[in-house]
């Protein structure tokens, strides 16, 4: 470094005593000293504007200072003096002037440096690698060098401790000599240097060590893939707590004047979400939702990532009541809401102003290149801030451009889980989306008597000797008939089915009811001495029998069956004999469902439930509501919709319904749900 000032030929004293050289310039207003005894300005400057006068201005610089950045400054010193047409005026170093330490750090930030804001009086702004940082203090003592002086550069990580290298100027340096120094410290052009003598944590920020063969490159801390994986789980974080982030609400004004997809074909004006029944709204928020919570099961595949999908279909689900709206009647299709799902998830990505809160859960994960390494720094927030900063900032990055294609969350080509299926058998499909009330429909219209309660609604026959009652069980409901003679009051047989009954089996059996009590009603009184399920052997379900016991079960074990226990098995067991149906896993725990029939019941009653279950219609489903245990074992596809306009809505033709539960699709991705897959054996409990 002595090079670029001895090269000044300005006039050179030694000290033997204390070995400094202080260099003068011919009029003796500069003085520049080296081996100064404070470490921090072990090269020193000063100017005054008498020779040999006290010191308008200082300059200080650490003995490891580049030695092309202490020339940057000397050279502006020494440049005014070798023009041709100097005349020994003032020169411009001396001139009075503002100090405009402003001017200096915006030449770095104009370079791409950070402004890291004024906190306590003092502007900062730091280098994009985060090794070096340059402190403006606008109330500094003019002479103030070593203390807490006007502009101070310093170089290597902050949470080291002392700098590399630091560079000091107090409060009257002209803009000559910070503006030179400015410019040489931002110039990006590369210098030679010994790597030998060269600080080792700067060598490792170069992706170098020094072993005994030389430099020698060493494992980068981690891969362009590593900050996409951390971008990916970040991502995937955010969508998987939609529900915590945006409420329902939230998700209707986002979308309130969106128009639907499926309503813009025609000519006619198109609906908005905002246009729809407000229970069909809230239906349709709450679906989105999900299908942005289940986005993140596949987040890292918007990010050019190619690995299968992770964790269970479905497995993040919107909290709350679900409307009690009818498929039937819905007028919003699965494309309408992947439209709507790409809108929320960009919704979410642009509003995360400051995405640290998210992207901090990726600091304690380990790096993803090297999860398998037992290594001191396996881990993103094990890396000191000049390594993980710059990575921090980069994930950062691709996490907010992924706003721009968050659409294509739910393009084709993704995995499109739909929210609106056709599902079978419908014995496995779960209870059903439905209105509650839905399975009295036909005893309704059969003229059945209505009494409601606060704990439960009961449905006569116009005879009064059938009873159904619908008991409300959190949320859900269970069925219960009783036939009761009407001479002496006895029970003769009685009908229950759980809260988890799929609503067609429900449906269907309340159907035969109502029909036989008003066209056949002795029917209903007579136990069915034979046959009743014929449906079965139709469908090929297997029979089989032991003492006491004849079992009815779907082909291939698939998880539904029922049986009878007869009158010498019951009396052994000090019960009475009956019918039990059941269907899905009856573990502890499981989303199975059960029937219960006294032996009495009519043959009626066994052929509608028997019809039921040897159904192979698809049945409408919400998809969050299969039981997942269920899907395996399940044909689940997404529903398609025709639309069907009336003279009401005919322009909009916004009014759809289901194929008749026909609904599989021939085109486009189908749904993620594998195969079906029989079981060996079904399952059953004991209530």
């Amino acid at each position: 470094m002595a090079r670029a000032v001895l090269a000044l030929n300005w006039r050179h004293d030694y000290n033997d005593t204390l070995g400094q050289t202080f260099v003068s310039s011919p009029d003796h207003r500069f003085r520049i000293g080296m081996n100064q005894l404070d470490p921090g300005a072990w090269w020193r400057i000063s100017a005054a504007r008498e020779p040999l006068g006290p010191p308008q201005w200082m300059a200080g610089f650490s003995k490891d200072t580049p030695e092309e950045l202490v020339a940057a400054v000397t050279e502006a010193l020494h440049f005014p003096l070798r023009r041709p047409d100097w005349t020994g005026e003032v020169h411009p170093a001396l001139q009075e002037g503002k100090f405009d330490g402003d001017a200096f750090l915006d030449t770095l930030v104009a370079a791409g440096w950070r402004n890291l804001g004024e906190p306590h009086g003092i502007r900062r702004v730091q280098s994009p690698d985060l090794l070096a940082r340059v402190e403006l203090r606008r109330d500094a003592n003019p002479l103030d060098l070593m203390g807490n002086c006007a502009l101070a550069v310093y170089i290597g990580p902050e949470e080291a401790g002392d700098p590399y290298w630091q560079a000091l100027f107090t409060a009257d340096t002209p803009a000559l000599v910070t503006d030179a120094f400015a410019r040489a410290l931002a110039d990006p052009a590369p210098v030679q240097r010994d790597g030998e003598w060269m600080d080792e944590h700067l060598l490792a920020h170069l992706g170098y060590t020094l072993t005994e063969h030389g430099l020698a490159p060493v494992t980068p801390a981690y891969t362009d893939e590593d900050l996409t994986r951390a971008a990916a789980k970040s991502l995937s974080t955010l969508l998987a707590a939609a529900d915590g982030h945006l409420e329902i609400n939230d998700v209707l004004a986002e979308l309130a004047d969106q128009p639907l997809p499926s309503t813009e074909a025609g000519t006619g004006p198109h609906t908005t979400w905002g246009q729809l029944p407000p229970e069909q709204q809230r239906l349709a928020a709450m679906l989105t939702l999900d299908l942005v919570m289940d986005s993140a099961r596949y987040s890292h595949q918007l990010l050019g990532l190619d690995d299968a999908p992770a964790g269970q279909v479905w497995q993040h689900q919107t909290r709350g009541r679900v409307p009690a709206v009818p498929i039937a009647d819905l007028r919003f299709t699965n494309e309408d809401l992947y439209a709507a799902a790409g809108t929320i998830a960009a919704h979410m990505i642009a509003t995360t102003d400051d995405p640290s809160g998210i992207l901090e859960g990726c600091y304690g994960e380990p790096i993803a290149s090297r999860a398998n390494e037992d290594t001191p720094q396996r881990h993103w927030d094990q890396h000191p801030d000049h390594v993980a900063q710059p990575a921090y900032d980069e994930i950062c990055r691709r996490f907010t451009a992924a706003y721009d294609s968050a659409g294509d969350f739910f393009a084709p080509g993704m995995p499109q889980p739909p929210a609106l299926v056709a599902a079978t058998p419908a014995y496995l499909a779960g209870p059903g989306h439905t209105a509650a009330s839905t399975p009295a429909h036909p005893l309704l219209a059969a003229g059945w008597a209505h009494t409601d309660t606060p704990f439960n609604d009961m449905y006569t026959s116009p005879c009064g000797q059938i009873r159904t009652t619908e008991l409300y069980e959190a949320g859900s409901a269970s069925w219960s008939t009783v036939y009761t003679d009407r001479a002496t009051g006895d029970q003769l047989w009685h009908f229950t089915a759980d809260e988890r009954t799929p609503v067609e089996i429900t449906t269907a059996v309340h159907a035969a009811l109502a029909t036989a009590q008003a066209t056949a009603p002795a029917d209903l009184r007579y136990p069915a001495l034979s046959g009743g399920l014929e449906p079965l052997a139709e469908a090929d379900w297997f029979m089989d029998s032991v003492p006491g016991h004849i079992v009815w079960t779907a082909p291939g074990g698939e998880m539904a069956s029922i049986g009878r226990t007869t009158s010498t098995a019951a009396l052994a067991d000090g019960a009475n004999p009956h019918w039990r149906v059941s269907g899905g896993d009856l573990q502890p725990g499981g989303q199975g469902w059960y029937i219960e029939m006294a032996d009495r019941a009519p043959r009626l009653l066994l052929t509608a439930v028997a019809a039921a279950l040897a159904s192979t219609e698809p049945v409408a489903r919400l998809a969050r509501q299969i039981p997942h245990e269920h899907r395996v074992y399940m044909d689940i596809v997404p529903l398609e919709w025709q639309t069907t306009p009336t003279q009401g809505d005919r322009a909009a033709a916004a009014r759809r319904r289901p194929l008749d539960g026909k609904a599989a699709t021939t085109a486009g991705p189908q749904p993620t749900d594998p195969p079906r897959t029989p079981l060996p054996a079904p399952r059953r409990r004991t209530p």
